[in-house]
Protein backbone atom coordinates (compact mmCIF):
# COMPACT_ATOMS: atom_id res chain seq x y z
CA UNK A 1 0.00 0.00 0.00
CA UNK A 2 1.21 3.19 -0.64
CA UNK A 3 0.18 6.80 -0.11
CA UNK A 4 1.15 10.21 -0.90
CA UNK A 5 0.95 13.21 1.51
CA UNK A 6 2.74 17.06 1.66
CA UNK A 7 3.37 16.13 6.02
CA UNK A 8 3.27 13.23 7.45
CA UNK A 9 3.05 13.47 11.60
CA UNK A 10 4.68 10.53 13.33
CA UNK A 11 2.75 9.92 16.77
CA UNK A 12 -0.83 11.16 18.18
CA UNK A 13 0.54 12.93 21.52
CA UNK A 14 0.37 16.32 22.73
CA UNK A 15 2.87 17.17 20.06
CA UNK A 16 1.40 15.10 16.91
CA UNK A 17 -2.07 16.57 17.67
CA UNK A 18 -0.96 20.32 17.57
CA UNK A 19 1.17 19.61 14.49
CA UNK A 20 -1.34 17.86 12.57
CA UNK A 21 -4.27 20.58 13.42
CA UNK A 22 -2.12 23.38 12.49
CA UNK A 23 -0.91 22.34 9.04
CA UNK A 24 -4.17 20.94 8.36
CA UNK A 25 -5.66 24.33 9.50
CA UNK A 26 -3.18 26.07 6.89
CA UNK A 27 -4.15 23.79 3.83
CA UNK A 28 -1.77 21.09 3.90
CA UNK A 29 -2.62 17.40 3.39
CA UNK A 30 -1.31 15.60 6.52
CA UNK A 31 -1.14 11.57 7.21
CA UNK A 32 -0.84 10.83 11.25
CA UNK A 33 0.55 7.81 11.70
CA UNK A 34 0.61 6.25 15.77
CA UNK A 35 1.33 2.89 16.82
CA UNK A 36 -1.40 2.97 19.09
CA UNK A 37 -5.65 2.65 18.28
CA UNK A 38 -6.30 6.27 19.17
CA UNK A 39 -4.93 10.04 19.59
CA UNK A 40 -3.65 11.80 22.89
CA UNK A 41 -0.25 10.09 23.90
CA UNK A 42 0.74 9.90 27.17
CA UNK A 43 -2.67 11.97 28.17
CA UNK A 44 -4.79 9.06 27.22
CA UNK A 45 -2.81 5.79 26.52
CA UNK A 46 -0.67 6.17 30.07
CA UNK A 47 -3.58 7.62 32.05
CA UNK A 48 -2.11 11.34 32.87
CA UNK A 49 -4.54 13.23 32.04
CA UNK A 50 -3.31 16.29 34.18
CA UNK A 51 -2.96 18.90 31.49
CA UNK A 52 -0.13 20.98 33.29
CA UNK A 53 -0.41 24.70 32.11
CA UNK A 54 1.34 27.45 33.65
CA UNK A 55 0.61 31.19 33.13
CA UNK A 56 2.59 34.37 33.47
CA UNK A 57 1.15 37.13 35.22
CA UNK A 58 -2.12 35.15 34.72
CA UNK A 59 -1.62 35.32 30.79
CA UNK A 60 -2.58 31.55 29.52
CA UNK A 61 0.65 31.04 27.46
CA UNK A 62 -1.01 27.93 25.32
CA UNK A 63 -1.42 28.48 22.09
CA UNK A 64 -5.19 28.17 19.96
CA UNK A 65 -5.05 24.08 19.23
CA UNK A 66 -4.65 23.45 22.77
CA UNK A 67 -7.42 26.45 24.07
CA UNK A 68 -9.75 24.85 21.57
CA UNK A 69 -9.09 21.36 22.48
CA UNK A 70 -9.98 22.49 26.31
CA UNK A 71 -12.94 24.41 25.49
CA UNK A 72 -14.91 21.00 23.75
CA UNK A 73 -13.54 18.78 25.93
CA UNK A 74 -14.86 20.88 28.66
CA UNK A 75 -18.49 21.74 27.12
CA UNK A 76 -18.33 18.05 26.67
CA UNK A 77 -18.80 17.69 30.78
CA UNK A 78 -15.34 16.36 30.39
CA UNK A 79 -13.32 18.02 32.03
CA UNK A 80 -12.44 20.57 34.91
CA UNK A 81 -9.80 23.38 35.73
CA UNK A 82 -7.72 21.95 39.38
CA UNK A 83 -7.01 24.41 42.20
CA UNK A 84 -4.69 27.16 41.38
CA UNK A 85 -5.61 27.45 37.99
CA UNK A 86 -2.83 25.98 36.50
CA UNK A 87 -3.91 21.99 35.61
CA UNK A 88 -6.71 20.78 33.14
CA UNK A 89 -7.97 17.73 34.15
CA UNK A 90 -9.25 15.71 31.16
CA UNK A 91 -11.22 12.55 30.71
CA UNK A 92 -9.29 10.14 28.78
CA UNK A 93 -12.27 8.72 26.91
CA UNK A 94 -13.89 12.40 25.94
CA UNK A 95 -10.37 13.11 24.41
CA UNK A 96 -9.72 10.49 22.77
CA UNK A 97 -13.11 11.12 20.79
CA UNK A 98 -12.87 14.84 20.76
CA UNK A 99 -8.89 14.76 19.26
CA UNK A 100 -10.05 12.62 16.78
CA UNK A 101 -13.32 13.81 15.44
CA UNK A 102 -11.55 17.49 15.13
CA UNK A 103 -8.65 15.79 12.60
CA UNK A 104 -11.20 14.05 10.43
CA UNK A 105 -13.34 17.11 10.34
CA UNK A 106 -10.15 18.83 9.03
CA UNK A 107 -9.79 16.08 6.62
CA UNK A 108 -6.48 14.59 7.65
CA UNK A 109 -5.89 11.31 7.42
CA UNK A 110 -5.30 8.57 9.88
CA UNK A 111 -3.22 5.50 10.55
CA UNK A 112 -3.00 3.53 13.73
CA UNK A 113 -1.70 0.44 14.63
CA UNK A 114 1.53 1.81 12.79
CA UNK A 115 5.06 1.14 13.12
CA UNK A 116 7.80 3.37 11.46
CA UNK A 117 10.51 1.05 10.19
CA UNK A 118 12.41 2.65 8.13
CA UNK A 119 12.93 6.30 6.48
CA UNK A 120 14.86 7.50 3.42
CA UNK A 121 15.32 10.24 1.15
CA UNK A 122 15.05 10.25 -2.62
CA UNK A 123 14.40 13.57 -5.14
CA UNK A 124 10.75 13.87 -4.32
CA UNK A 125 11.19 14.42 -0.74
CA UNK A 126 10.82 11.63 2.13
CA UNK A 127 10.08 7.80 1.85
CA UNK A 128 8.93 6.08 5.19
CA UNK A 129 7.47 2.61 5.68
CA UNK A 130 4.93 1.65 8.59
CA UNK A 131 4.90 -1.90 9.78
CA UNK A 132 0.91 -2.67 10.12
CA UNK A 133 -1.59 -5.37 10.78
CA UNK A 134 -1.58 -7.44 7.36
CA UNK A 135 0.64 -4.65 5.72
CA UNK A 136 3.61 -2.64 4.48
CA UNK A 137 2.10 1.26 4.21
CA UNK A 138 4.64 2.98 2.08
CA UNK A 139 4.50 7.07 2.78
CA UNK A 140 5.80 9.55 0.45
CA UNK A 141 6.17 12.83 2.03
CA UNK A 142 7.61 16.09 1.54
CA UNK A 143 7.98 17.07 5.26
CA UNK A 144 8.48 14.80 8.02
CA UNK A 145 7.15 16.12 11.94
CA UNK A 146 8.33 13.59 14.42
CA UNK A 147 6.41 13.63 17.19
CA UNK A 148 6.98 10.00 18.74
CA UNK A 149 8.64 11.63 22.26
CA UNK A 150 11.93 9.82 21.42
CA UNK A 151 12.51 11.23 18.45
CA UNK A 152 12.05 7.72 16.22
CA UNK A 153 12.09 9.15 13.03
CA UNK A 154 15.07 11.71 13.58
CA UNK A 155 17.06 8.46 14.52
CA UNK A 156 16.35 6.31 11.84
CA UNK A 157 17.09 8.75 9.27
CA UNK A 158 20.36 9.63 11.03
CA UNK A 159 20.46 12.62 13.12
CA UNK A 160 22.44 13.19 16.22
CA UNK A 161 20.67 12.25 19.65
CA UNK A 162 21.67 12.42 23.17
CA UNK A 163 19.95 11.03 26.15
CA UNK A 164 18.76 11.47 29.51
CA UNK A 165 21.58 13.59 31.31
CA UNK A 166 24.80 14.24 30.91
CA UNK A 167 27.66 11.97 31.66
CA UNK A 168 25.35 8.40 32.59
CA UNK A 169 22.15 8.71 30.38
CA UNK A 170 19.84 8.47 32.84
CA UNK A 171 16.91 9.58 32.29
CA UNK A 172 13.77 10.64 34.74
CA UNK A 173 12.30 7.39 35.69
CA UNK A 174 8.75 6.14 34.02
CA UNK A 175 5.54 5.88 35.96
CA UNK A 176 2.62 3.50 36.18
CA UNK A 177 -0.56 5.23 36.91
CA UNK A 178 -3.55 3.84 38.76
CA UNK A 179 -7.08 4.69 38.46
CA UNK A 180 -9.25 3.33 41.39
CA UNK A 181 -12.68 3.14 42.28
CA UNK A 182 -15.16 2.70 45.48
CA UNK A 183 -13.06 6.74 46.30
CA UNK A 184 -15.69 8.39 48.71
CA UNK A 185 -15.50 12.08 48.57
CA UNK A 186 -17.99 12.86 51.49
CA UNK A 187 -15.64 10.81 53.90
CA UNK A 188 -12.71 12.52 52.56
CA UNK A 189 -14.33 15.88 52.91
CA UNK A 190 -15.38 15.21 56.32
CA UNK A 191 -11.97 14.28 57.27
CA UNK A 192 -11.01 17.92 56.57
CA UNK A 193 -9.96 17.50 52.74
CA UNK A 194 -11.03 19.73 49.95
CA UNK A 195 -13.18 18.99 47.32
CA UNK A 196 -12.97 21.28 44.13
CA UNK A 197 -15.76 23.30 42.79
CA UNK A 198 -17.30 20.83 45.38
CA UNK A 199 -17.37 17.94 43.48
CA UNK A 200 -13.85 16.43 42.61
CA UNK A 201 -10.84 15.47 44.81
CA UNK A 202 -6.96 16.04 43.87
CA UNK A 203 -4.03 17.64 45.07
CA UNK A 204 -0.36 17.47 44.38
CA UNK A 205 3.65 16.69 46.15
CA UNK A 206 1.24 14.85 49.00
CA UNK A 207 1.25 12.51 51.99
CA UNK A 208 4.70 12.36 52.50
CA UNK A 209 3.91 12.48 56.27
CA UNK A 210 1.57 9.19 55.63
CA UNK A 211 3.95 7.89 53.44
CA UNK A 212 6.98 7.59 55.69
CA UNK A 213 4.84 5.99 58.22
CA UNK A 214 3.71 3.11 55.66
CA UNK A 215 7.31 2.84 54.64
CA UNK A 216 7.92 2.64 58.41
CA UNK A 217 5.05 -0.04 58.81
CA UNK A 218 6.46 -2.05 56.03
CA UNK A 219 3.59 -1.28 53.50
CA UNK A 220 5.63 1.26 51.19
CA UNK A 221 9.06 0.27 49.11
CA UNK A 222 8.72 2.37 46.34
CA UNK A 223 11.57 4.88 46.04
CA UNK A 224 9.66 8.23 46.15
CA UNK A 225 8.84 10.29 49.23
CA UNK A 226 5.05 11.75 48.56
CA UNK A 227 2.74 11.21 45.65
CA UNK A 228 2.99 13.37 42.45
CA UNK A 229 -0.70 14.00 41.67
CA UNK A 230 -3.87 12.27 42.39
CA UNK A 231 -7.42 13.69 40.67
CA UNK A 232 -10.81 12.55 40.25
CA UNK A 233 -11.77 12.05 37.15
CA UNK A 234 -14.57 14.72 35.46
CA UNK A 235 -17.04 12.29 34.60
CA UNK A 236 -16.67 10.12 37.70
CA UNK A 237 -15.78 11.83 41.04
CA UNK A 238 -15.15 8.19 42.74
CA UNK A 239 -12.72 7.11 40.40
CA UNK A 240 -9.34 8.47 41.26
CA UNK A 241 -6.06 8.61 39.01
CA UNK A 242 -2.81 8.78 40.72
CA UNK A 243 0.49 9.34 39.35
CA UNK A 244 2.96 7.88 42.57
CA UNK A 245 5.23 4.98 41.39
CA UNK A 246 8.57 5.70 40.18
CA UNK A 247 10.44 3.07 38.16
CA UNK A 248 14.08 4.04 37.96
CA UNK A 249 16.75 2.69 35.73
CA UNK A 250 14.58 1.59 32.85
CA UNK A 251 15.36 2.47 29.02
CA UNK A 252 12.30 3.48 27.13
CA UNK A 253 13.72 2.56 24.38
CA UNK A 254 15.10 -0.33 24.91
CA UNK A 255 11.88 -3.35 24.38
CA UNK A 256 13.25 -5.22 26.98
CA UNK A 257 13.23 -2.65 29.61
CA UNK A 258 9.86 -1.79 28.63
CA UNK A 259 8.80 -4.73 29.52
CA UNK A 260 10.32 -5.10 32.91
CA UNK A 261 9.32 -1.36 34.06
CA UNK A 262 5.38 -1.92 32.91
CA UNK A 263 6.00 -5.13 35.15
CA UNK A 264 7.38 -3.94 38.19
CA UNK A 265 4.69 -1.07 37.28
CA UNK A 266 1.98 -2.99 38.19
CA UNK A 267 3.15 -4.29 41.14
CA UNK A 268 4.08 -0.63 42.49
CA UNK A 269 0.29 0.14 41.57
CA UNK A 270 -0.94 -2.61 43.53
CA UNK A 271 1.19 -0.93 46.33
CA UNK A 272 -0.34 2.27 45.93
CA UNK A 273 -3.79 1.24 45.99
CA UNK A 274 -3.12 -0.43 48.99
CA UNK A 275 -1.87 2.84 50.38
CA UNK A 276 -4.45 4.82 49.50
CA UNK A 277 -6.85 2.19 51.00
CA UNK A 278 -5.07 2.00 54.07
CA UNK A 279 -3.67 5.77 55.23
CA UNK A 280 -6.18 8.41 53.56
CA UNK A 281 -9.66 8.68 54.59
CA UNK A 282 -12.74 8.06 51.60
CA UNK A 283 -10.77 5.47 50.09
CA UNK A 284 -11.12 2.50 52.38
CA UNK A 285 -13.50 0.56 49.69
CA UNK A 286 -11.23 1.48 47.43
CA UNK A 287 -10.12 -0.90 44.80
CA UNK A 288 -7.83 -1.23 41.52
CA UNK A 289 -10.01 -0.01 38.50
CA UNK A 290 -7.26 0.47 35.68
CA UNK A 291 -3.40 0.79 35.17
CA UNK A 292 -1.86 2.89 32.39
CA UNK A 293 -2.24 0.38 28.64
CA UNK A 294 1.44 2.27 28.49
CA UNK A 295 3.93 3.02 30.77
CA UNK A 296 4.21 6.79 31.51
CA UNK A 297 7.24 8.34 29.69
CA UNK A 298 8.96 11.44 31.05
CA UNK A 299 12.53 11.42 29.06
CA UNK A 300 14.17 9.63 26.41
CA UNK A 301 16.17 10.45 23.33
CA UNK A 302 16.27 14.24 22.43
CA UNK A 303 17.64 15.71 18.68
CA UNK A 304 20.74 17.70 18.10
CA UNK A 305 19.20 20.20 16.42
CA UNK A 306 20.32 23.52 15.21
CA UNK A 307 19.71 25.13 18.50
CA UNK A 308 19.88 23.68 22.50
CA UNK A 309 17.86 25.08 24.93
CA UNK A 310 19.39 24.89 28.10
CA UNK A 311 18.79 25.05 32.05
CA UNK A 312 20.71 28.84 31.78
CA UNK A 313 18.60 29.79 29.02
CA UNK A 314 15.83 29.47 31.64
CA UNK A 315 17.24 30.31 34.60
CA UNK A 316 18.02 33.48 32.63
CA UNK A 317 14.05 33.50 31.56
CA UNK A 318 16.23 34.30 27.70
CA UNK A 319 13.50 35.49 25.11
CA UNK A 320 15.13 35.08 21.78
CA UNK A 321 14.64 36.51 18.82
CA UNK A 322 13.55 33.31 17.13
CA UNK A 323 11.84 31.70 20.10
CA UNK A 324 8.57 30.23 18.62
CA UNK A 325 6.97 29.00 22.25
CA UNK A 326 6.74 30.18 25.31
CA UNK A 327 6.51 28.19 28.64
CA UNK A 328 5.80 29.08 32.23
CA UNK A 329 7.04 25.66 33.95
CA UNK A 330 9.61 25.61 36.22
CA UNK A 331 12.36 22.91 36.20
CA UNK A 332 11.07 19.66 37.18
CA UNK A 333 13.41 16.54 37.59
CA UNK A 334 12.63 13.45 39.22
CA UNK A 335 15.47 11.90 40.05
CA UNK A 336 17.00 9.26 37.59
CA UNK A 337 18.45 7.66 40.98
CA UNK A 338 16.44 7.91 43.95
CA UNK A 339 13.72 9.07 45.50
CA UNK A 340 13.54 12.66 45.34
CA UNK A 341 12.16 15.12 42.89
CA UNK A 342 13.74 18.41 42.45
CA UNK A 343 11.49 21.30 41.46
CA UNK A 344 13.36 24.66 40.99
CA UNK A 345 11.18 27.36 42.31
CA UNK A 346 12.25 31.10 41.49
CA UNK A 347 11.28 34.65 42.39
CA UNK A 348 8.22 35.76 40.91
CA UNK A 349 7.28 34.09 37.87
CA UNK A 350 8.89 32.57 34.73
CA UNK A 351 9.05 32.89 31.33
CA UNK A 352 11.36 31.58 28.77
CA UNK A 353 11.13 31.46 25.05
CA UNK A 354 12.18 27.74 22.72
CA UNK A 355 13.85 28.66 19.84
CA UNK A 356 12.94 27.25 16.23
CA UNK A 357 15.98 26.07 16.19
CA UNK A 358 15.38 23.79 18.55
CA UNK A 359 12.73 21.70 16.30
CA UNK A 360 15.00 21.45 13.55
CA UNK A 361 17.42 18.60 13.52
CA UNK A 362 21.25 18.86 12.51
CA UNK A 363 22.14 18.09 8.77
CA UNK A 364 18.18 16.95 8.13
CA UNK A 365 16.19 19.04 5.86
CA UNK A 366 11.85 19.44 5.94
CA UNK A 367 11.94 17.51 9.12
CA UNK A 368 11.02 18.77 12.44
CA UNK A 369 11.05 17.22 15.57
CA UNK A 370 8.04 18.23 18.07
CA UNK A 371 7.23 17.91 22.01
CA UNK A 372 9.57 16.90 24.33
CA UNK A 373 12.52 14.93 21.72
CA UNK A 374 13.78 18.46 20.47
CA UNK A 375 16.74 19.62 21.08
CA UNK A 376 17.70 20.56 25.07
CA UNK A 377 19.46 19.54 27.79
CA UNK A 378 18.27 17.31 30.82
CA UNK A 379 17.57 19.92 32.90
CA UNK A 380 15.75 21.94 30.48
CA UNK A 381 13.26 19.35 29.22
CA UNK A 382 12.56 19.11 32.53
CA UNK A 383 10.54 22.27 32.14
CA UNK A 384 8.88 21.88 28.14
CA UNK A 385 7.61 18.32 28.75
CA UNK A 386 4.80 19.05 30.09
CA UNK A 387 1.65 18.32 27.77
CA UNK A 388 -0.01 22.09 26.74
CA UNK A 389 3.75 22.91 25.94
CA UNK A 390 4.28 19.96 23.63
CA UNK A 391 1.00 20.68 21.95
CA UNK A 392 2.16 24.14 21.56
CA UNK A 393 5.88 22.89 19.92
CA UNK A 394 3.74 20.80 17.66
CA UNK A 395 1.64 23.75 16.60
CA UNK A 396 4.61 25.92 15.84
CA UNK A 397 6.11 22.47 13.81
CA UNK A 398 2.94 22.29 12.14
CA UNK A 399 2.63 26.10 10.95
CA UNK A 400 6.23 25.79 9.77
CA UNK A 401 5.37 23.18 7.35
CA UNK A 402 2.83 25.16 6.16
CA UNK A 403 4.68 28.48 5.79
CA UNK A 404 7.71 26.02 3.90
CA UNK A 405 5.23 24.34 1.15
CA UNK A 406 3.44 27.99 1.01
CA UNK A 407 6.60 30.06 0.03
CA UNK A 408 8.37 27.05 -2.04
CA UNK A 409 11.63 26.75 0.59
CA UNK A 410 12.73 24.32 3.17
CA UNK A 411 11.87 24.30 6.56
CA UNK A 412 15.28 25.76 8.02
CA UNK A 413 14.64 28.83 5.64
CA UNK A 414 11.27 29.52 7.31
CA UNK A 415 11.73 33.12 9.49
CA UNK A 416 10.53 32.16 13.04
CA UNK A 417 9.00 35.48 13.39
CA UNK A 418 6.15 34.51 10.63
CA UNK A 419 5.75 30.97 12.53
CA UNK A 420 5.29 33.55 16.28
CA UNK A 421 3.41 36.12 13.75
CA UNK A 422 0.85 33.22 12.44
CA UNK A 423 0.58 31.74 16.40
CA UNK A 424 -0.40 34.85 17.32
CA UNK A 425 -2.75 35.24 14.53
CA UNK A 426 -4.54 32.08 15.32
CA UNK A 427 -5.09 33.43 19.34
CA UNK A 428 -6.81 36.14 17.53
CA UNK A 429 -4.19 38.28 18.88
Amino acid sequence: MEINTLCVVIGAGSAGYGATIAALRDGCSVLLAERHGFPGGMGTVSGISSYINYKYHGEDLSESVYRALRKDIFEADGGYLGDGEHVDFFDVEVSKRIMENHILRMGGKLLYHSLLRTISRDAGGWILRFACKGATVLVRARFVIDATGDADACTLAGAGYTHGRNGDGKTQPMSMIVQVGGFEPEKWAESGGKLIHGRYACGGDCFSGEIAQARAEGYWNIPRENIAMWWAMPKNPTHITINGSRLLGYDACNPFDVTAAEIEGRKQAGVIASFFKRYIPGFANSHILSTGPQIGVRESRRIVGLRTLTEQDIAVQRQPDDMVVRCAYPIDIHSPDNAKTNFDKVNGELLYGIPYGCLLPEGLENMAAAGRCISASHEAAGSFRVMPTCMAIGEAAGVAVALAHRQGIMLSEVDPRNIRDRLDEALGK
